[in-house]
């Protein structure tokens, strides 16, 4: 990994949220306002094991990622850049707990238990390992649409 890719990777991880863009099947980008943390070279994001991202992940692992506020705008100078995900199993979740509870402190300290109640209703958490490669390119992404 060259000094760029983790100077975006630790500038990213610092981002309270950023857009993740996943790709569905007709190649058409879908935008996800997440929280993010990173370990200076690899982004995590946690959620749900059902949700529509971790499907079109493991479709296509081609993702991109953009700082954000919390309903989803692109900061101003915000950019995409280009990674690969993949979600990973129970026995790799340590990595991203462990940058997420350093990054968020007492809010995933709080949060972190309270998944459990989801569990009881068949939720599971997964955690999007995101490793950055800004040479690659990408389809052209309208901004998100946000409304009021």
């Amino acid at each position: 990994m060259d000094d760029r890719t983790r100077a975006l990777a630790r500038a990213l991880g610092d981002e309270p949220f950023v857009d993740l863009v996943s790709f569905r099947a007709d190649g058409s980008p879908a935008h996800t306002a997440v929280w993010v943390s990173g370990d200076g070279e690899r982004l995590f994001v946690s959620t749900f094991g059902d949700s529509y991202k971790v499907r079109r992940i493991a479709a296509n692992p081609l993702v991109a990622v953009a700082a954000c506020d919390g309903p989803g705008r692109l900061l101003p100078g915000a950019s995409y850049v280009a990674g690969r995900a993949v979600v990973l199993d129970r026995s790799e979740f340590r990595p991203g707990v462990r940058a997420h509870r350093a990054k968020y402190g007492r809010h995933f300290s709080v949060m972190w238990p309270a998944r459990w109640a989801f569990r009881l209703v068949g939720k599971k958490r997964v955690w999007i390992l995101i490793d950055l490669d800004p040479g690659t390119p990408l389809p052209p992404i309208p901004p998100p649409v946000i409304e009021p």
